[in-house]
């Protein structure tokens, strides 16, 4: 058994851990909503964990949250108005300040993570919580797309997976509040689980998605912190996400991005779906 003051671990599967060593812990608390994580770590630097499992490591939380956020921004010609609902270690906060918006809400329930991550993850956010562009919201955000007037060209869901307090952000009523919540032709983007260990994740959100929206489209992404280090996310809304290698590199150049994991090709590869995950959307499709 491991000792839980030198590891720490997620229990992926019923039989699979993934352990990192621990060399200092930063924190270690149970907050209003969850126990809240927080190590420095021998292999992978810092580590944080919400309810037992991984949410980043700074040594690979850039695969996640490239591929999260650049894909749904750059389907879009010029967005101007952005709602990231969750996302309170500030990675996808920080990605999409790279581009060209005007504003960005920040709606996380937790107001002990934000906490956190403001002292413990700089290397994370790199500050973004501090930029002038930003409002941070702290209430539960199914909660706030139902009420909002605000309408946003983009609405980026970086929860945990649909456990606890992030259940409900995989139900259809959350996607009809965040419907509402987009301008015509806007897009919503948010993480869908491993299809690999937990492919119920990834098709009971698809269909949620496919009842609302016109387009729905599915991708895959490396994570190698994550259960099975295949990870799918999904871009629904008003258009579509896959589109010419010309205008995604043009928009990529223009709006000076510098990436470490996506690129305007990685972005259409990622579409492009092994056959055990086709045949689960199939089904999934017929289902619904």
């Amino acid at each position: 058994m491991l000792d839980p003051d030198k590891w720490i671990w997620e229990l992926q599967t019923a039989g699979t851990i993934f352990a990192l060593k621990v060399k200092k812990w930063l924190i270690r608390k149970k907050t209003r909503y969850q126990n809240l994580e927080i190590a420095l770590t021998e292999d992978y630097g810092l580590a944080m964990s919400l309810d037992g499992c991984f949410m980043l490591t700074e040594r690979d939380e850039f695969f996640y949250h490239e591929m999260l956020v650049h894909p749904v921004l750059l389907s879009l010609p010029k967005p101007s108005s952005v709602l990231i609902i969750g996302g309170g270690d500030g990675g996808a906060l920080r990605e999409t300040l790279r581009h060209p918006v005007k504003e960005v809400y920040l709606v996380e329930i937790d107001q002990e993570v934000l906490d956190a991550a403001i002292q413990f993850l700089e290397p994370i956010h790199k500050g973004s919580f501090y930029d002038s562009r930003v409002k941070i919201v702290t209430t539960p955000g199914e909660e706030f797309v139902l009420k909002t007037n605000v309408k946003f060209d983009a609405i980026i869901v970086d929860s945990t997976d649909p456990i606890g307090p992030a259940r409900r952000l995989f139900e259809e009523e959350f996607f009809a509040s965040c419907q509402k919540a987009l301008k015509e032709k806007g897009l919503i983007a948010l993480q869908s689980g491993t299809p690999y260990l937990h492919p119920e994740e990834l098709t009971s959100t698809f269909r949620a998605l496919k009842k609302l929206f016109p387009f729905v489209e599915v991708y895959l992404g490396f994570m190698p912190s994550y259960p099975s280090g295949m990870w799918s996310y999904i871009v629904a809304g008003g258009r579509p996400a896959v589109l010419r290698l010309k205008t995604l590199t043009r928009r990529y150049k223009e709006r000076g991005l510098a990436t470490k994991y996506y690129t305007p090709e990685v972005h259409l590869a990622a579409f492009t779906l092994p056959r055990f995950v086709q045949e689960l959307l199939s089904k999934a499709s017929t289902e619904g």
